[in-house]
This record gives C-alpha cells, sequence and structure tokens, in this order.
C-alpha cells in the first residue's frame, strides 16, 4: 500500500534570538498566503505557526501576539484556486469584519470563509486552529452557498465542538499515512462539514470532478516550469494548444495568470536567499534563476510584495536560516499549495 508522510513544519519567533524588524517580516511572510499583515506593537510580538498537509487538506496551528489582518479587494480578485477555510479559536479573541458581516469571536468559536472574501480583522493575543480546503472538493459533495462565509458558531454550539474536535485530532494523527487513509480523512472531513452546515451528503455513487484534468495540468505546468524566463500565457497557449479565450476559460477567469507566476517567482526568490545555500551568487543571479531576469523590476516587485530589498533579506538570512530552518520557507510553500498543482481530476 503506498504511503505518504504528513510531518508538521513548524515557525517559532520568540523575543530572543532575532530583531523585531525580522519577527515581523517573517511573520508578515508566513500569512501572506492569505493576506496582509499589521502588527500593532512590534517590539514584543512573538508568533508560532505549525503546518501539514493531509493529501488535498492543509491543516494549520498558529499563536500569535495582536496583529491586524487584511485581505483587499486586489487580493479577493485575484485568487489562483479557491478554498475555504474552517477556523477554531481556542484562545484569546478575534473581531472584524469578513465580508459585509461584523464578527466577533472568543475561545470556543468557529469561522467559515473563503479566500475570496475580503477582511479586516483583529487577532488579538489568540490561537487558532486552522482547516483550508479547495472549494472544488468541498462542492463535489454539497453546495456550497456564499450564506457561508463569514458564517460564525459561538463556543459551546454544536457546530463549534464538531469543528473543534475534528481540528484537534487531525493535528494529532501521526506522520505517515497510507493513500486509503488520506482519502478517508478528507471525506470524514467534507461530511463533518457539510453537517455542521446543515447541508446532507449525495448518497454514495460516482464522485463528482472536483478539478478538471486541464486545471489540474496547467497549474501542475506552472509549478514545474516556474524557472523558465518564457513562462506565461504565450506559453501556456503553446504547451496546451488554447487561445487566450480558452486559456482563461478553463481557469474559470478566476485568477491573474501573469500575477500568480510572478508571486511564486518571488517567494521562490525570497526562499533561495533565506536557505543560506546560495551565498555566492549575487541576488539579480538568483532572480535570474526563477526567470526574472530585468534587475529594476525584479528589485521593484520584490519590495512591493514583501515591504523590504531583496539586500535586507539577504543580511537577515545568513543568521535567520541557521536557526528557524524550514520555517523561513512556509510563506512560499503556502504559496505552492495554494496554487494547487497537487490537486487531482477527481476525489
Amino acid at each position: 500500500m503506498k504511503q505518504r508522510r504528513s510531518p508538521i513544519s513548524r515557525l517559532e519567533l520568540g523575543l530572543q534570538g532575532m530583531s523585531a524588524a525580522e519577527r515581523v517580516a517573517l511573520w508578515k511572510d508566513t500569512m501572506r498566503a492569505g493576506g496582509d499583515v499589521e502588527v500593532i506593537d512590534e517590539e514584543s510580538f512573538v508568533g508560532a505557526f505549525e503546518t501539514r498537509t493531509l493529501g488535498d487538506l492543509r491543516w494549520t496551528r498558529t499563536r500569535s501576539g495582536t496583529f491586524r489582518f487584511l485581505r483587499g479587494k486586489d487580493r479577493t480578485q485575484n485568487v489562483p484556486v479557491e478554498h475555504v477555510m474552517v477556523n477554531v479559536v481556542t484562545s484569546g479573541r478575534v473581531h472584524g469584519r469578513i465580508g459585509r458581516r461584523n464578527i466577533s469571536l472568543s475561545a470556543g468559536g468557529v469561522i467559515f470563509s473563503r479566500l475570496s472574501n475580503p477582511m479586516d480583522l483583529i487577532v488579538e493575543d489568540a490561537t487558532w486552529l486552522a482547516l483550508i480546503i479547495p472549494l472544488n472538493l468541498l462542492t463535489g459533495s454539497f453546495n456550497w452557498s456564499p450564506r457561508f462565509d463569514g458564517c460564525v458558531f459561538d463556543a459551546g454550539t454544536t457546530q463549534a465542538a464538531m469543528m473543534a474536535g475534528l481540528l484537534s485530532s487531525l493535528g494529532q494523527i501521526g506522520e505517515t499515512l497510507e493513500t486509503t487513509e488520506i482519502a478517508c480523512l478528507a471525506q470524514a472531513s467534507i461530511a463533518m462539514i457539510a453537517s455542521g452546515l446543515g447541508q446532507a451528503l449525495p448518497l454514495p455513487g460516482k464522485p463528482k470532478k472536483n478539478v478538471t484534468d486541464l486545471q489540474a495540468a496547467i497549474r501542475r505546468y506552472i509549478a514545474d516550469n516556474l524557472s523558465e524566463p518564457d513562462l506565461g500565457q504565450e506559453r501556456l497557449c503553446r504547451a496546451f494548444g488554447l487561445s487566450r479565450a480558452q486559456l482563461y476559460r478553463s481557469m474559470k477567469g478566476t485568477s491573474d495568470i501573469a500575477k500568480t507566476i510572478r508571486r511564486l517567482r518571488l517567494f521562490a526568490i525570497r526562499r533561495d536567499i533565506l536557505s543560506g545555500e546560495h551565498l555566492g551568487k549575487t541576488i539579480p543571479a538568483i532572480a535570474r534563476r526563477w526567470g526574472l531576469t530585468d534587475e529594476r523590476n525584479f528589485r521593484r516587485a520584490f519590495v512591493t510584495e514583501f515591504g523590504y530589498p531583496p539586500s535586507q533579506l539577504r543580511d537577515w538570512g545568513s543568521t535567520l536560516a541557521g536557526r528557524i530552518g524550514e520555517g523561513t520557507c512556509l510563506g512560499f510553500d503556502l504559496e505552492q499549495w495554494m496554487l494547487g498543482a497537487h490537486l487531482k481530476a477527481e476525489i
């Protein structure tokens, strides 16, 4: 029986061993796959992040000081693959807006949302668990309704207890899983989420397609050819025999493909700089390695994306990579995963 490893990757940002600027920069990068971060008190801010991949599901545990989490229209209108987030607050408080809804949640509460929902939340010294699921996995079993966006269940409700039990148990599963076990986890998770939202699952039968073969192939192609300078709309059209209109229809028009490719490249460059494995290369050489050949435009895009120049990151990387290891790359890992290249054509 084929097996997969599902280890938990960790990032720990404490007050010792790194500056406030380094802590905040790493936190922003880690959270960037979902939105933008504004830290209230940078000098005292600490945080911890854990994540594991369970087939097509992503589980996370996050603990942090107070910060503001923002997801504006520029992010919600360019979502590569739509995902649903189930968040269980285990300590602290989360309040603000998701879409048009005002929310306020304390320990034990649950929030449902999508990656394309605008957000403006204040996270106050909180710990929370999350399960991130490609929307197509859910809609293959039940109909997701806009009324679920920003849906909240307070502590003490049956729905909150169900979701807390599910997310807590997913963090305790062993590292090595058989493929059949991963499939059971996905099916059981979807069934519990459907029940919590008052949705009935269809009778067993032929599974619905969650992602078309063409969609999955395009996403895999982007992930596999990210370092090629000519990777873009024209190359994708040639590779798959599509017109531009067909390409965007095949991706359901939810993503600015060029912007998606650029973001993934910037995260790959950031990972290489932090890794310490390319100290003999200049930063422009690392950028060229990932297909960004115009030095001026690359530096401008890097500062726009991360809020600091790549030269500053190299200064931090000489010490951070050795202390934090793979945790410095979690932002890139999440961006890659949310691209959806891992998704299969069938559930």
